[in-house]
């Protein structure tokens, strides 16, 4: 039975992959990818033409492009046999994450491991952001989900250092659970850790240098320093702490003698303190890592400035193994109302930006007005939700400790 609501679930990503994109990021990949096939990547970054991401996707633009100008020569890549391509290969990943989720679930519960993937895949916040809006943040989510299993099932802590370097060249938003995976390898590998933190630090540049081949040292890490400027705000529609005081403000302004960048990551740090507290105390039970992976996600999404809606979409899959491999109905309610969330804040910003933005449409759509006015509610939503899922976190610590 769950084998056909799958293929129903897969069938109906398909069709929705007609609904229209979120246009901004869409155009931007077809011209990001004709600029690849037409200059190579060598050629790709200049320093008159806008592009913030990481040499990871465009490696994935690249390839997609050079199939789509072989196989129709005469058609533009704006064009939706292009979109339905881009669409394709992210929702492949996503199948590809629900695969591990179950990998991962079976081993402590083989009831629970089908659901739990069918769950990932009929996550409304994933089908948003892969089938529809178009993005690609399902497709380093698989590479942190698959970098954790190797880490913490298959025990290969040099594979999963470099899966994970390769998230971080996709988007550089996998650094998040970086301080998790560092302690963990410190913790279970400590023989593995230089080798492990070379091949974290070496695999993207190794990985760049087709694109910064006149600057192979430096090119990335210009790049970082530059993507992370593009957007110097406090919140960028994200339904987080800062989401409370306001979208769009300057984080360079300042709040009680710091800058509301520096706040943010002063809360970051000491909350990441409590979320790597039990891990340095005593090594973690698989069920407490991903717990803590999952946590490790909404640190980042809540606390730091700069944070876009999609930031917080590696939580997903995180707290969906947590509470399978937990057996905990209060994590998987949990999960269920954060899914929920976090959708809402991906449609928010979808429509904005494809009707009211553009005055396609006025911003009386009763949904939209609604979350406009009550985005601070989504926000405590979430700050709340934080606390007690680290709760219960440590509760779990103290009575696995205490057995």
């Amino acid at each position: 039975m769950l084998k056909i609501i799958f293929f129903f679930i897969l069938a109906l990503r398909i069709i929705l992959f007609n609904l229209q994109s979120f246009h901004i990021d869409m155009s931007t990949w077809e011209a990001w990818s004709y600029r690849l096939v037409s200059l190579g990547p060598s050629n790709f970054y200049s320093y008159n033409y806008f592009s913030d991401y990481f040499p990871g996707y465009l490696y994935i633009l690249w390839i997609a492009g050079g199939f789509y100008h072989l196989v129709f020569p005469n058609l533009s890549f704006a064009d939706l046999k292009f979109e339905l391509m881009i669409k394709f290969i992210t929702l492949g990943f996503d199948i590809a994450t629900s695969y591990y989720i179950y990998k991962i679930v079976n081993k402590y519960s083989k009831k629970l491991s089908k659901l739990s993937a069918l769950l990932y895949m009929s996550n409304p916040a994933v089908i948003f952001n892969s089938s529809i809006w178009g993005q690609i943040d399902g497709i380093f989510t698989f590479f942190i989900v698959y970098s954790s299993h190797l880490l913490i099932e298959v025990k290969k802590p040099l594979k999963a250092s470099f899966f994970s370097s390769i998230a971080f060249l996709i988007k550089p938003q996998s650094i998040a659970l970086y301080p998790l995976i560092a302690l963990e390898i410190f913790k279970s590998f400590r023989k593995n850790l230089l080798s492990s933190l070379l091949i974290i630090l070496i695999t993207p540049i190794i990985f760049s240098l087709p694109f910064f081949i006149s600057n192979p040292i430096f090119g990335l890490i210009n790049l970082f320093q530059n993507s992370t400027g593009v957007y110097p705000h406090i919140s960028l529609f994200a339904f987080n702490f800062w989401g409370i005081f306001g979208w769009w403000k300057p984080d360079k302004d300042i709040f009680l003698f710091f800058s509301y960048q520096a706040w943010g990551i002063i809360l970051y740090i000491l909350s990441m303190i409590i979320v790597l507290y039990p891990a340095w105390k005593n090594k973690l039970k698989p069920s407490q890592f991903y717990l803590a992976c999952a946590l490790s996600s909404m640190v980042f999404f809540i606390f730091l400035t700069r944070i876009h809606e999609r930031y917080l979409f590696p939580f997903l899959a995180f707290i969906l193994i947590a509470s399978f491999v937990n057996k905990s109905k209060i994590l998987t309610g949990f999960y269920f109302l954060i899914s929920l969330t976090h959708f809402v804040n991906l449609w928010y910003v979808y429509y904005f930006y494809n009707f009211v933005y553009n005055n396609i449409k006025p911003d009386n759509n009763l949904l939209f007005k609604f979350v406009s006015d009550n985005h601070i509610i989504f926000s405590l939503i979430l700050i709340i939700s934080f606390f007690s899922i680290t709760f219960f976190y440590y509760r779990l610590f103290y009575e696995k400790l205490n057995k």
